[in-house]
C-alpha cells in the first residue's frame, strides 16, 4: 500500500488534521502528509477546510475525503478560501513551492521539511533528499503584485543571499532557487549570478502557469 492509498484509507473513517492524519495513516512525516493531502485537493479528490478534527477536536485545516454528491469548495468561506491557495494566482510563492515539492516528490526525493508559506516560516522552504541520498535545500519565491519590478529584484537577491547561507552552513548540500517561470525581471537577472553559479553550484526550479516544472 502506498503512502497515498494509506492516506485515503484513513481519511474514509474520519475527517482529520494534517497531524492526526500522520498518526493515523502511519504516514511520516507530518510533511509528506500535508504534501499528499494539496495533491488530492487540487485533484479534487479531497477537502481541506477550517473545520473541527474528529481525533484531536481542535479547530484547523482539516482534510475530508469527498464523495460524487460533494463540491470540493462548496463550505470554504471567504475568510479561509482568501488563504487556500487555489485563490491565489499561480506565482504565489506557495504555489511554486507546492509544483516544486510535487515535481521532486515524482522524481523520488524524500521530503524532510516544507515551510509554511502562509504562516511565513522562518528557514528553508523546501528540504528534500534525493534518490542517491543527497540533500537538497530550495529557497523559493513568487511574484510581486505591488512593485513587481522592484519588490522582484529584492526577493531575488533574498533568494540568492538565502543560498550563500545555506552554503555557509553546509557546503556540502545540494542547492536550489524555485521561481515562476516567464517574468522578465527574473530572466533577466539570472545571467548576471552566472559566476555565482559555477563557484557555488545551485540549480534553478522555474515553474510555468501549467504548474510544469523546468530544471536549469
Amino acid at each position: 500500500m502506498t503512502n497515498k492509498d494509506r492516506v485515503i484509507t484513513a481519511l474514509s473513517i474520519a475527517e482529520l488534521c494534517d497531524d492526526c492524519l500522520a498518526v493515523s495513516s502511519g504516514v511520516m512525516p507530518r510533511q509528506t502528509v500535508n504534501i499528499i493531502c494539496r495533491t488530492l485537493f487540487n485533484d479534487s479528490s479531497i477537502n481541506r477546510h477550517y473545520g473541527k478534527c474528529d481525533h484531536c477536536h481542535k479547530l484547523k485545516t482539516t482534510n475530508r475525503l469527498l464523495d460524487v454528491n460533494t463540491a470540493p469548495l462548496s463550505a470554504v468561506s471567504e475568510e479561509i478560501a482568501s488563504v487556500n491557495t487555489l485563490s491565489k494566482p499561480w506565482y504565489w510563492e506557495g504555489n511554486v513551492q507546492s509544483h516544486v515539492i510535487n515535481y521532486l516528490v515524482q522524481n523520488q526525493y524524500m521530503i524532510r521539511r516544507v515551510a509554511d508559506t502562509v504562516a511565513r516560516n522562518p528557514g528553508k522552504d523546501i528540504i528534500a533528499v534525493s534518490p542517491d541520498d543527497k540533500e537538497l535545500w530550495i529557497s523559493a519565491k513568487g511574484y510581486p503584485e505591488k512593485s513587481p519590478n522592484i519588490q522582484a529584484r529584492h526577493w531575488f537577491s533574498g533568494a540568492v543571499f538565502d543560498l550563500v547561507l545555506y552554503h555557509g552552513e553546509n557546503p556540502d548540500v545540494q542547492l536550489g532557487i524555485a521561481l515562476p517561470d516567464g517574468f522578465i525581471t527574473y530572466t533577466n537577472l539570472l545571467p548576471r549570478i552566472r559566476w555565482l553559479k559555477v563557484s557555488m553550484p545551485f540549480q534553478i526550479y522555474w515553474v510555468n502557469k501549467d504548474g510544469a516544472v523546468r530544471v536549469e
